[in-house]
This record gives C-alpha cells, sequence and structure tokens, in this order.
C-alpha cells in the first residue's frame, strides 16, 4: 500500500494535529509523509493558545520534496494556518489527483487562529478545497460556519446543513455532533447525496477527548485506504475513536488525549 499524506500542524500536547494523525496511521499499519503546516500550544493552566505559522517558503520546502517521492494512497488535511499556505495546498492537491480517499478536517473553529472571524478563509474552503474531498468532517460549529444554519441543534437542521455542504462539491460529508449537541448521546451524521446515515453513542463523562477530530479524519482516510465503503468508513472510524476516548489519557482534572494505542481488550 503507498503511504499516506498527512497535512496538518502540530500539537505540542501531543493530542491533537500530526500527533494524533500519525499515531491513527500507525494503529492501522499504514506509513505516512507529514507536512507541517503551523505549530499551536496550549497553556493547560488558562487554555489559552499559541499558533507559529510556518512561512510560505518552509511550506514550499516541503511541497518541493513530498513531490519527488511519488503520489500517495489517500491524504488527510487538518489545519492550514493561513489563507497563503491553503493557496500552497490546495494547488498541491490538485496534482495529486482525484483517484485517491481526500479527507478534509476543516479546521475552522479554533478561535485564537482568527479562522473564526474570517470570511475570506471561509470562502476559500467552500470555492477552492471543498470541492476536492471525498468527504469533509466539520464539527457542528465548523458546519454552522460553512453551511450558514445556526445554530445546529437538531438532527433537521444537521441534515439541512449537510446538504448545503454536499453542494459545495465534495462526495460526502459526515457533521459530528460531540458533547455540544443536545441530549446524552453523540449523534454524527453522513451524507453523500443520495442517503443519510446517524451514527450515535453514548456520550462519555471524561475530559480525554483531546484530538478526537483529528483522529475520526484520520481514522477514515485509513478505512478508504483499505477499500471500505464511505458510510462503513465512517461508522469504524466512529466506533475506533470511542475507544480512543474511552482509553484517554489524562494528565490535568479537565483535560487529556485520546489513545490511539489502547488494546483491544480494554
Amino acid at each position: 500500500m503507498k503511504p499516506a499524506l498527512i497535512i496538518a500542524g502540530s500539537d505540542t500536547l501531543s493530542g491533537g494535529g500530526l500527533q494524533a494523525d500519525v499515531r491513527t496511521f500507525q494503529r492501522f499499519g499504514i506509513t505516512s509523509h507529514q507536512l507541517l503546516t503551523c505549530i499551536v500550544t496550549m497553556n493547560p493552566q488558562n487554555e489559552h493558545i499559541s499558533i507559529f505559522e510556518l512561512s510560505e517558503k518552509e511550506i514550499s520546502t516541503q511541497l518541493g520534496i513530498l513531490k519527488t517521492v511519488g503520489t500517495y494512497g489517500g491524504v488527510k488535511v487538518g489545519m492550514l494556518a493561513n489563507l497563503k499556505v491553503a493557496h500552497l495546498i490546495k494547488d498541491f492537491l490538485k496534482t495529486e489527483g482525484s483517484d485517491k480517499p481526500l479527507v478534509i478536517d476543516p479546521v475552522l473553529a479554533l478561535k485564537e487562529s482568527g479562522f473564526e472571524t474570517s470570511e475570506t478563509i471561509i470562502q476559500f474552503f467552500k470555492d477552492e478545497l471543498i470541492p476536492l474531498a471525498t468527504i469533509i468532517t466539520p464539527n457542528l460549529h465548523e458546519a454552522e460556519l460553512l453551511s450558514g444554519i445556526s445554530p445546529i441543534d437538531t438532527v433537521a437542521k444537521m441534515k439541512q446543513a449537510a446538504c448545503r455542504l454536499k453542494e459545495l462539491g465534495t462526495k460526502s460529508v459526515v457533521i459530528k455532533g460531540g458533547l455540544r449537541f443536545p441530549g446524552m448521546e453523540a449523534v454524527d451524521l453522513f451524507y453523500d447525496g443520495i442517503e443519510f446515515l446517524e451514527f450515535r453513542e453514548s456520550k462519555l463523562a471524561t475530559s480525554t477527548n483531546n484530538g478526537a477530530g483529528c483522529t475520526f479524519a484520520s481514522a477514515i482516510t485509513c478505512y478508504l485506504m483499505m477499500g471500505h465503503s464511505l458510510p462503513d468508513s465512517v461508522k469504524q472510524a466512529k466506533a475506533f475513536v470511542y475507544l480512543a476516548i474511552e482509553n484517554g489519557i489524562a494528565f490535568l482534572p479537565n483535560l487529556g488525549n485520546v489513545w490511539q494505542g489502547f488494546r483491544e481488550s480494554e
């Protein structure tokens, strides 16, 4: 199997971002190459987030190296940090072709990044990146930003948002309800233009969920690379993330990381 390509930022606490992606691909026995877009640090005492963005030159250098090693079996895209980097990544993805899974986790809801108030970056995702995707994996707030439907607090509204996102050109979409969705269940909604599928699990009373979204998108990429259908890839990825959260590692009372290395018997 060809290696995967991960395009993401680094999480200093190692819960999300590139670190979560690499661990997930390793868990599925898939090697990967990586392009680093930024370094994200969070002070666990006050949850203040700082982002160090790599320069266009540094991104271009990485892309040049990646182009020399051939094509990839699948691509997972996470945080792009800024619009200039997003343009470089978009041009690269177009050269990779559309014959392989491209999973885009549209990291827009990290308010400290400035993405939340940037209509320019949101429009770029809608016009340039999302049409390239096999599947996009927005959380509730990202789905609100991209669809214009807010708040998304019912399954009916999730379906409306999914339809709007599908119209942007992606082959499919899964909206992650997560802890923010009302009720006792974490509801994810899949839509491919033909059918809606709901995937439900009981919410876990734990703080070990840092990196859940990154892990989910990476696991979907892995299953697609292994030949699973889109609906089954989402179903299996949700089950994997549930166990990764359930067996997560807490390092502060209200903060902990998902753990992709859990044992099956745990």
